[in-house]
């Protein structure tokens, strides 16, 4: 079951316990996979007593402020670090220009699941077959603590079940459903999680639901679908982008629609672009395109321009992408 390979295990590891001193560092608005798989391997080294800071220039979103260790995430990086360890990213730049600029650190290990061709890291542990970031953070911390208890369990949980969209997405593998059973083994209640990651939501959250769903636009085609938030809709609604984490996942459900995506304002004339796919078409291929990367099924950009015309430019593409598809 191990994705692993044998001698980058072993670096990986020989690294971790070189080290006192390990900063644990994710890409800007953390997700589920990003704060679980963070807090996981930081619990895991502090019980090894290493000296560890949990950095993200992000704050934790509110879903997840129930993990255990949440309280460790910090908006400020240390002097200096003996190992810097990337997780749920492998370019230093999607941790934001803190870090990307920082000169900290002795040496660098990326654990993470994007395809990806830029593997910054001094060590890397990238595999794309891994359901999550989660799931590799389980595999290593077996050799380090075989026996973790809830703590660690909850977080690999939180990490894998929202990867894998509560285990419906095509990332779900076998693999997926062997650790949840053995973290649910350790502790870990499913319905205790998905209360509080998806039934908790606070007042405005629901009230951006409404204002996005608004906004929906389908293609020609009726094969793609987008919606989009500004920050003056953030503003009057009283929240932030954290809010909008799924959001995307409305126009997916459509009936007919192949491909969706949100478009969300980051700056002035500036978008950052999440696009879901049922399969037909390779998004991150898509989001390539435009600079970005990802997932087969999920990925994501950032475009500069007018609203109206880049929605139109998108779908422009995404429905010759499903014509050609047909045609072959």
């Amino acid at each position: 079951m191990s994705l692993i390979e044998a001698d980058k295990k072993t670096l990986a590891l020989a690294a971790v316990q070189k080290a006192e001193t390990i900063v644990i560092a994710s890409h800007v608005d953390p997700d589920g996979d990003a704060v679980g798989s963070s807090l996981a391997w930081a619990l895991i080294l502090k019980k090894l007593g290493k000296q560890v800071v949990v950095y993200n220039q992000d704050a934790v979103p509110y879903s997840y402020e129930f993990l255990p260790g949440a309280e460790l995430f910090v908006d400020r990086l240390p002097e200096t670090c003996d190992l810097l360890c990337l997780l749920d990213c492998s370019e230093f730049e999607r941790a934001g220009k803190a870090l990307a600029e920082w000169q900290g650190c002795g040496q660098s290990l990326c654990i993470d699941h994007h395809l990806t061709a830029d593997l910054a890291a001094d060590i890397n542990i990238v595999y794309s077959q891994a359901c999550a970031t989660g799931e590799l953070i389980y595999e290593l911390a077996l050799c380090l603590e075989p026996d973790f208890k809830f703590d660690v369990a909850v977080n690999i949980y939180t990490a894998i079940l929202t990867d894998t969209g509560s285990f419906r997405y095509s990332n779900a593998t076998p693999s997926s459903f062997v650790i949840a059973g053995d973290l649910v083994a350790r502790g870990v209640e499913p319905w205790s999680v998905a209360q509080q990651v998806y039934e908790s939501q606070p007042l405005g959250r629901i009230k951006l639901i409404g204002r996005v769903l608004d906004t929906l636009q389908i293609s020609t085609s009726g094969k793609a679908a987008a919606v989009w938030v500004t920050e003056k809709i953030f503003a009057e609604t009283g929240t932030n982008s954290e809010y909008s984490d799924g959001l995307v996942n409305y126009p997916r459900s459509i009936a007919g629609v192949e491909v969706a995506f949100m478009a969300r304002e980051i700056g002035p004339g500036e978008y950052k672009l999440s696009f879901r796919s049922r399969g037909t078409v390779n998004v991150a291929a898509l989001a390539a395109e435009f600079g970005g990367g990802g997932h087969h099924n999920a990925a994501g950009c950032r475009l500069q321009g007018r609203l109206p015309e880049l929605i139109e430019q998108v779908f422009t593409i995404i429905d010759k992408s499903l014509s050609d598809s047909v045609g072959k």
